[in-house]
């Protein structure tokens, strides 16, 4: 039985993760992959150990964070039909009520990846969950408030913007997994502490982003009988593996990712934009038994500076065997 490493973001301050655009009315729904190994990346780098990142980045892979809530643990909807029906309900009145479920409590999932139909009760159901608690509480909730942007000096006026921030409840908070050998692990959880010392995310300055760390382990059971491999992570495939997804058989979804470099240690460069990769979504699924690795890309722009420094994305693959279940 294959067991992960767990790292949980507790007692999390307001959060705002950038969307790559440049509004503050929205904040990213989700805290991916990337972003969290760039972030780790960034630290080791501030540390003084700049000139191996691109290794560095190579050596782990982490999933992209999801809810906890007490001790339950929510993982990703696998992408497609899901094998859930509610007592009680019809059938076009219950698939529009699953197409809102992102996440499901981890008994429940480790049962829907072995290929199984699952019958759940309508209270089951709530929001974007799908749980064993008869009443879940608020994990998160988004607020919009107005602020107003100052130009430095006397020219100029002032610029009122909306911007939203993601609260936690005290109970809940995020966590991911992580894969790496033994002898690297201490340095990541260390660098896991400094980045909730830091705070992640827009406006670490006053707080936000902030949390505390703590590890434990998940056992998944081994699926002897899969039929797919499932993403937890973001993805992007090398040259070799793209040709072998099978990808008119898979059910996946593409993201673009790039933004500004904000975390750069050059002010000058912080207006930048990087280049942009398509990545493939947390739940995509691959009809394939391949090996998912993925690779690490530079999305430095095209800057003609000797100061400009390399901008690391991983895209290494968190995969787990999957199997889907028959008729769906």
């Amino acid at each position: 039985m294959p067991t992960y490493r767990v790292i949980k973001l507790k007692n999390l301050t307001p959060l705002h993760i950038g969307t790559g655009k440049e509004n503050y009315d929205f904040s990213s729904t989700d805290l991916q992959s990337d972003t969290l190994s760039a972030a780790l990346a960034a630290l080791r780098a501030q540390k003084g150990r700049s000139d191996d990142l691109e290794s560095f980045l190579k050596s782990f892979s982490l999933s992209s964070a999801f809810p906890f809530w007490e001790n339950r643990f929510f993982m990703p909807k696998m992408q497609g039909k899901m094998a859930v029906n509610i007592k009680g309900e019809e059938e076009h009145a219950m698939r529009k009520q699953l197409k809102k479920v992102r996440f499901v409590e981890k008994e429940i999932w480790l049962e829907l990846i072995s290929g199984k139909h699952v019958a759940i009760d309508k209270h089951q159901l709530q929001g974007e969950f799908i749980t064993f608690a008869d009443t879940l509480g608020t994990h998160s909730k988004s607020v919009v408030s107005q602020r107003v942007s100052v130009p430095r000096g006397e020219q100029g006026d002032a610029d009122p913007f909306f911007f939203e921030w993601k609260f936690f409840d005290p109970r809940g908070g995020l966590f991911c997994l992580l894969k790496c050998e033994d002898d690297l692990f201490d340095e990541i959880i260390e660098l896991f502490k400094l980045l909730g010392e830091n705070g992640l995310g827009t406006d670490k300055n006053i707080g936000g982003g902030k949390f505390d760390v703590e590890t434990t382990e998940l056992d998944l059971p081994e699926i002897k009988d899969a039929t797919h491999k499932m993403l937890l992570s973001l993805y992007i495939p090398t040259e070799a593996e793209h040709d072998k997804l099978n990808l008119t058989q898979s059910k996946f979804s593409l993201m673009l990712r790039g933004g500004f470099m904000a975390g750069s240690s050059e002010v000058n460069f912080r207006h930048l934009r990087k280049k942009s990769v398509y990545m493939f979504t947390v739940g995509s699924i691959f009809n394939c038994q391949l090996e998912l690795t993925g690779e690490v890309v530079d999305l430095r722009p095209d800057w003609d500076d000797a100061k400009m420094h390399p901008v690391y994305r991983s895209g290494l693959a968190f995969s787990i065997p999957v199997k889907i279940a028959e008729n769906e």
